[in-house]
């Protein structure tokens, strides 16, 4: 008897056994509701307050010693399932680290959403000796004082520190790749995510353009792309190399966003402006803005580094985003942090294709001289072709051709006084080509900020007075069957968009 009440005892402390190791594991995945209670459901990010970030993680860091081999990619981070890339650090043994590079992919994308020269990535631009960052979204450690230690390579590059975070639902991978030898060590601070968390569509995405030097008639590319997201940050440099004004007077940045959806437009003032500096850039760093690096050899000689993180005030886009600043014959390197959904693209539309214009003519000041264009000039310009120049009076004007994108026509950088100022108070004419299948009724979407008068086919369709500031306008109009000339004198004043020339012109 006193056998079989032990033999039973011990089966109960086996089932509680069992049942307190069951229970310790599902403890492991499912959070109790006191300690649920301790945190919210998800909490803004910090460098990125627009994106929410879920509670229910497990803090992780994934290590890398690097023994970098020339033409040999290594692997440093590859995590499957869901989480977020908190926090990336390097540092190498060798301060020339130009020829390497880093690659980031998420989700299995068949490009990988970051490829650029690792230095470039971390803001590091034009090849300038390694400088400080201290921002929402960069922190970089340079060891200028590391002299006087045998131990500690002298010529060591920085730590280079990434805070913009970086979502994966399927998983992360990051590699490096270095055309010489290199010696290093990373850390991956990031969240591992239980299964089914509700994780945001959005995905980190970093993009570079360089130009050497840049060319005053076009705006120097910052961020061009297409789908659903917002803009999150971006790191340019210049290097001047014309001495002729002050590196600062390019008249700034252009933002013209969702021109297949809903065309609208950001626009400030000279570039030092657009990061909330005064009267030129010195070297004071913020959270949000700041310049990390400045090489000011004279009122017309200087060189630097400058960012903005758009934390506070992010800039979403639906269906595209054209970026860009105004350009002179200097140097620039820009690279820019967004975020937007993977494959998502612009609903198609209908926009004028081979644009062209010609001009300057001189009424474009007075509202009442600019509303009597000369008829027979308009007869002229609305042929179906125009040649390489056009005579008017006594005077030849060269014919320009413009190349659309995403139904913006720019016509900043084609006439200018001095770059990259456009000519205030004159007029142009500009025209474009739509094709319809067949005679319709339609409506044509027209964007712009000055004045305008609209022709299609030779006659007047709309005068528009967007005098203080861009807007839209929808003009009914009968397309006839085939090719229709679209006609359109405009001019350029200083008003709220500032040096803006910019028309959109789409048909719904």
């Amino acid at each position: 008897m006193r056998t079989t009440h032990l033999k039973t005892l011990r089966n109960l402390q086996l089932g509680f056994g069992v049942l307190a190791l069951v229970v310790t594991c599902l403890s492991a995945s499912v959070i109790h509701p006191e300690s649920a209670a301790l945190f919210p459901a998800t909490y803004a990010d910090p460098a990125v307050p627009l994106l929410q970030w879920p509670t229910n993680f497990r803090a992780r860091r994934t290590t890398a010693n690097l023994a970098m081999t020339p033409g040999k990619p290594v692997e440093i981070f590859n995590a499957t399932g869901a989480g977020c890339v908190r926090h990336l650090w390097f540092v190498f043994g060798e301060r020339n680290i130009d020829d390497l590079s880093i690659e980031i992919t998420v989700d299995g994308a068949a490009e990988p959403q970051v490829r650029m020269p690792f230095r470039s990535f971390f803001g590091a631009l034009l090849g300038f000796e390694d400088y400080h960052i201290d921002s929402a979204g960069l922190a970089n450690f340079p060891n200028f004082t590391v002299t006087n230690d045998p131990m500690i390579p002298k010529k060591a590059s920085p730590g280079w520190n990434l805070y913009l975070p970086i979502p994966f639902s399927k998983g992360c991978r990051i590699v490096l790749l270095a055309g010489s030898g290199k010696n290093g060590g990373g850390m991956i601070d990031w969240q591992q995510y239980r299964n089914g968390v509700k994780l945001t569509p959005l995905r980190f995405h970093a993009q570079r353009n360089i130009a050497q030097p840049g060319n005053p008639s076009e705006s120097f590319p910052i961020t061009e792309t297409e789908g659903a997201g917002f803009l999150a940050g971006y790191v340019m440099g210049w290097r001047q190399r014309d001495h002729g004004d002050m590196v600062f007077h390019n008249s700034g940045t252009r933002l013209l966003i969702d021109g297949q959806t809903d065309p609208h437009v950001i626009c400030g003032h000279n570039v030092e402006d657009d990061f909330g500096f005064s009267w030129g850039f010195n070297q004071y760093q913020t959270r949000w803005a700041g310049c990390p690096y400045r090489d000011n050899r004279g009122r017309t000689d200087q060189d630097g580094v400058f960012y903005r993180f758009f934390g506070p005030d992010p800039i979403p886009f639906r269906s595209s985003l054209i970026f860009t600043s105004a350009a002179r014959p200097d140097d620039y390197e820009a690279v820019s942090y967004f975020y937007k959904v993977p494959g998502s693209k612009a609903p198609p539309f209908v926009a004028p294709q081979d644009w062209q214009v010609v001009g300057p003519f001189p009424e474009g000041k007075d509202i009442e001289a600019f509303k009597k264009p000369a008829d027979d000039l308009v007869r002229q310009l609305s042929q179906a072709n125009w040649p390489d120049k056009v005579t008017v009076g006594a005077k030849e004007f060269t014919v320009h051709n413009l190349t659309p994108k995403y139904g913006w026509v720019r016509l900043e950088g084609v006439y200018q006084t001095r770059y990259p100022y456009p000519r205030t108070d004159q007029s142009v004419y500009v025209r474009g080509t739509l094709t319809s299948g067949s005679k319709r009724r339609a409506k044509l979407r027209l964007g712009l900020d000055n004045w305008a008068i609209v022709y299609l086919n030779g006659q007047q369709v709309a005068m528009l007075d967007h005098a203080e500031e861009f807007d839209t306008v929808k003009v009914p109009v009968t397309l006839n069957k085939g090719t229709n000339q679209l006609l359109i004198k405009t001019n350029n004043r200083q008003n709220r968009e500032r040096h803006l020339w910019a028309i959109h012109c789409a048909v719904e």
